[in-house]
């Protein structure tokens, strides 16, 4: 693909999943070449609110759109920066586990996946179905996994 048409593409898809995410009180945090890291604070953010941008982003997946993926994981963060350039950035042991939990949804060839925590939280509000328990590197224990 021309980098022409790569960054209209790109372009699109970015400004439909922000859409959807700020459509259902979402930030996106950072932009990272091909994605984002996006999150919701959880004093204002419902259950259904999370299954109601799963359902977006899912069903734009099935639009014939650029293939991408999604993971949904639920836990505390750290909010910093340097506040004179005007960045702030997500941190803590959660958002690295965020990481990897995408790239675990790669590897599987997964569209949608969901840690414990976000299929513990989401409850009977989502079909998933467990992939098992795994390995990632930076943590001690191994983590469940889940898809949609």
């Amino acid at each position: 693909m021309q980098s022409e048409d790569l960054d209209v593409l790109l372009g699109a898809w970015i400004f439909a999943c922000k859409e959807i995410i700020e459509h259902h009180h979402g930030i996106i945090n950072k932009y990272l070449g091909d994605g984002f890291l996006s999150y919701w604070p959880e004093a204002t953010t419902t259950r259904e609110e999370i299954v109601a941008v799963i359902s977006a982003l899912t069903e734009f997946q099935q639009t014939g759109g650029p293939d991408f993926r999604f993971v949904v994981h639920f836990g505390p963060v750290a909010i910093g920066g340097i506040a004179s350039m005007g960045e702030e950035s997500l941190m803590g042991a959660e958002v690295n586990l965020i990481f990897r939990l995408e790239k675990l949804a790669g590897s599987l060839g997964e569209p949608c996946g969901l840690s414990e925590t976000a299929h513990t939280k989401l409850g009977e509000l989502v079909r998933a179905r467990w992939l098992g328990e795994f390995e990632l590197r930076g943590f001690e224990e191994k983590r469940a996994f889940f898809a949609l």
